[in-house]
């Protein structure tokens, strides 16, 4: 059984990491904030899904 509370934090992390891989995307690749903001949203989507998954 998922404990809610991480099936919660999971989906605001997958959110979270969306919403940064777009604004590495929109911002692309030539700046370091765009980079950091693209790996950044990579973590906090992986992280999110191994949450959900607990």
């Amino acid at each position: 059984m998922s404990n809610p509370k991480y099936v919660f934090a999971g989906e605001v992390a997958q959110i979270g990491g969306v919403i940064a891989i777009v604004a590495g995307l929109v911002l692309s690749l030539h700046h370091w904030p765009a980079a950091t903001a693209l790996i950044g949203g990579m973590v906090a989507y992986f992280a999110g899904k191994k949450l959900r998954a607990m």
